[in-house]
């Protein structure tokens, strides 16, 4: 008969080996505890574990935070920073805002919209060299310039192109830019003379090749007027531009 071996089965741990083992998984829980317990406090915006006080029946209590503290800061968020507002007040307008070869137009409008004289001297100076800006403001201001045109438009007269947008001086047929010295034809002493039914015919088939709004003021000038109220002869003198009889 075999004889029966005594002490623990092959692989198996005695008693005190066990109570080491359950010891040490003991011990790296609490270290896993303590390390949920850190990063609870780095994420709780400032609330940490003193913060916590226990009623009677073992539940835990927030302490109030004092007024004023750093953790109430922490907890409402840094203060709300208010945008800068915005001026409602529309940038004086200059002549380095005007398109490249801007109309007469374009450029007598901008100057009118300058409060001060000596802002629209300023400004107004810088075209000095623009014969069609010379021609058109000698035609509205200068005595010497005399239309021979007659007075009004025809019955049914559309002025302006009508398949130009408003505006759009360059998508017309023509531009004042291009066209101011036909002037000369409609003017007492011009170089270019022509009958009278000739003269009307050229003037009032610019009229038609122009965009509205030069159409319009080609046709004020004619009659001595100056559309922009802020343009006066005065302001124009004082800019540079010779429009009195010496």
């Amino acid at each position: 008969m075999a004889k029966r071996g005594r002490g623990r089965p092959k692989g198996s741990l005695n008693k005190k080996t066990l109570e080491k083992q359950k010891a040490k998984t003991i011990d790296d829980q609490m270290v896993e505890v303590n390390e949920m317990i850190e990063q609870l406090d780095e994420g709780s915006n400032g609330i940490k574990e003193e913060d916590f006080g226990y009623d009677g029946n073992g539940s835990p209590v927030i302490e109030p935070i004092e007024e004023g503290s750093i953790k109430e800061k922490v907890l409402k968020g840094p203060d709300k920073v208010e945008e800068p507002k915005k001026s409602s007040a529309p940038k004086k307008w200059t002549a380095d805002t005007l398109p490249r070869n801007p109309s007469v137009v374009e450029i007598l409008k901008g100057v009118n919209s300058l409060r001060g004289k000596k802002d629209q001297i300023a400004q107004l100076s810088q075209f000095t060299g623009r014969a069609d800006v010379v021609y058109c403001l000698k035609a509205a201001f200068d005595d010497r310039v005399v239309f021979t045109l007659p007075e009004g438009l025809p019955d049914n007269f559309v002025i302006g192109d009508p398949d130009t947008p408003a505006g759009a001086m360059d998508m017309a047929p023509e531009r004042l830019i291009r066209v101011y010295k036909r002037m000369q034809y409609w003017v007492e002493g011009g170089r270019s003379q022509a009958k009278p039914a000739k003269r009307e015919e050229i003037f009032l088939d610019t009229l038609r090749s122009l965009e509205k709004s030069e159409a319009e003021f080609l046709n004020e000038i004619r009659q001595k007027k100056m559309p922009f109220k802020n343009i006066t002869k005065e302001v124009c003198e004082a800019a540079g531009f010779n429009l009195t009889p010496q």
